[in-house]
C-alpha cells in the first residue's frame, strides 16, 4: 500500500466530517478550532487510523480505533419506556460543568472517561429510552473521541469533502459527475476540451480517467489565466506522467490566429532576470504550444460545466469536434440547457441530443430506524448530451 510523504495531500475523515489537508512537517492545520500537527502521518499507510493527542495525530491500531468509534449497543433492560417525563433543565440534569470538562481535557483524560463521567453525572440518562441513550452516546463520541482516518485523495473523497460547500463546485454531486463522465465517452486516447468552474474537479476526473494516454486534455479557462487554478488537481498529487498532455488555454484566444502570430513576432528575452520571470515565460510558452496544438486537433469530447453562458461557449467550440464525438453540458438550471438544445436542433449535425437529471437518496440503515438522510442535496442540476454526426 502507498504511504504518505512530506508535502503530499491527504483526506482526513472523522465521523461525518471530511477535510482535505497538506502534510507539512512542523506546520499545523486547524480542524474545528483544534490546532493539529500532521508530522506522524509521514510514512504511514493509506487508510491508517489516528487519534488526536496533545495536538498531534498519533497512529493507533485498526481494531482499537473501530472499538472506540463503533455504535454503542444499549440494552432496553437498563432504559426507560418513553421520554414523556423528561424535561431539559440544563445544569440540573447534568452536574458536570463545562469548566470541569475543560480541566479533564487539559489533564489528558481520554474521551471515553469524559463520556463515562457525563453519563454518571446525568440525572436523566437512565430514564431515556434505549434509542435516546444510544443517540446521546454517539453524539458525545463525535465531540470527545477524535479518531481520524487518513486517505490518499480520490475523486469520490473530493466530492465528499465538498458536500458541505457545494456552491464551490456548482452543486455537482458525485452521481451526476459519474453520469457526466459516462456520457462524454472519455477513454485513454481521447482528445478532450473542458470548460468548468468546479474547482478543477472535472479536470482531475478526466486526467485520472485518461491516465497519461496519447490524447490531449485542453483546460479552457474564461478570463485568461486568472481562473486557471485547479485546486482539485493539486489535491490529487498527479505525477508528471499524468499531466504532460494537459494544456491550460484562455478560451478567448481560441480561434484567434493573430494571437499566435503576435507571439511568434515578439522579441524573445535572452536572459531572464529572475526565477519568477523564467517561470512566467515557461507558462506563456506552454499556453502558446497548447493553443497551436488545439487549432490542429479534432476533439473527441467536449465538457462544459461553467458559471458563464454555456450557449456562447458551445457556439465557440462546437466546430472543433470531430465526427462521432460526444459533448456534455452541465447546468444548475434547465433553462440554460434549453437554449443550447434549441441551438443544436437548429444547427443540425447531431443526434441523441437529450436533457437528463440524476436523482440520489442516501439512507441511514439502522435497526428500526431506516430512513433517508434529512440533510442532503435533493437535486444536482441537469445534463445535456449528444453526438456529432455528418450534417
Amino acid at each position: 500500500m502507498s504511504t504518505f510523504k512530506d508535502g503530499d495531500h491527504a483526506v482526513l475523515t472523522c465521523h461525518d466530517r471530511t477535510k482535505i489537508v497538506q502534510i507539512r512537517k512542523g506546520r499545523p492545520i486547524f480542524i474545528d478550532k483544534n490546532k493539529i500537527f500532521l508530522d506522524h502521518l509521514i510514512d504511514q499507510r493509506d487508510g491508517s487510523y489516528f487519534e488526536l493527542k496533545d495536538k498531534y495525530l498519533c497512529n493507533i491500531g485498526t481494531n482499537q480505533a473501530k472499538k472506540l468509534i463503533q455504535t454503542e449497543d444499549i440494552s432496553s433492560d437498563n432504559a426507560g419506556q418513553d421520554n414523556r417525563d423528561l424535561c431539559d433543565d440544563g445544569s440540573v440534569n447534568q452536574t458536570l460543568q463545562h469548566e470541569e470538562i475543560e480541566q479533564l481535557k487539559s489533564e489528558g483524560v481520554s474521551g471515553q472517561l469524559i463520556i463515562s463521567q457525563l453519563v454518571s453525572k446525568s440525572a436523566t440518562f437512565e430514564k431515556k429510552t434505549a434509542f435516546s441513550q444510544q443517540k446521546y452516546l454517539n453524539k458525545k463520541k463525535k465531540k470527545y473521541i477524535l479518531i481520524y482516518r487518513a486517505w490518499k485523495p480520490s475523486i469520490r473523497l473530493l466530492c465528499q469533502a465538498y458536500t458541505h460547500d457545494l456552491q464551490k463546485i456548482l452543486y455537482l454531486r458525485r452521481d451526476t459527475l459519474a453520469m457526466l463522465l459516462s456520457l462524454s465517452n472519455i477513454n485513454h486516447g481521447s482528445n478532450v476540451a473542458i470548460v468548468e468552474s468546479c474547482q478543477g474537479l472535472i479536470l482531475a476526473s478526466v486526467i485520472q480517467r485518461c491516465a497519461g494516454g496519447n490524447g490531449f486534455i485542453f483546460n479552457l479557462t474564461p478570463a485568461g489565466e486568472k481562473n486557471s487554478t485547479s485546486p482539485c488537481c493539486d489535491f490529487m498529487d498527479f505525477s508528471n506522467e499524468y499531466t504532460t498532455n494537459v494544456y491550460t488555454i484562455p478560451i478567448e484566444n481560441v480561434g484567434d490566429l493573430n494571437t499566435i502570430e503576435r507571439a511568434n513576432q515578439a522579441k524573445p528575452i535572452e536572459k531572464p532576470t529572475n526565477e519568477k520571470t523564467l517561470q512566467a515565460l515557461e507558462r506563456r510558452q506552454r499556453r502558446l504550444d497548447g493553443l497551436q496544438l488545439f487549432e490542429k486537433t479534432k476533439l473527441n469530447s467536449l465538457i462544459i460545466a461553467s458559471k458563464y453562458d454555456s450557449l456562447s461557449i458551445l457556439q465557440h467550440l462546437i466546430d472543433y469536434l470531430a465526427l462521432s464525438s460526444h459533448f456534455v453540458i452541465y447546468s444548475q438550471t434547465v433553462q440554460n440547457l434549453l437554449e443550447c438544445y434549441q441551438f443544436l436542433k437548429k444547427r443540425g449535425g447531431n443526434i441523441h441530443v437529450e436533457i437528463a437529471d440524476s436523482w440520489l437518496r442516501e439512507y441511514q440503515i439502522l435497526d428500526e430506524r431506516t430512513h433517508p438522510f434529512i440533510r442532503m442535496s435533493g437535486a444536482s442540476g441537469y445534463l445535456l448530451s449528444g453526438m456529432i454526426v455528418q450534417s
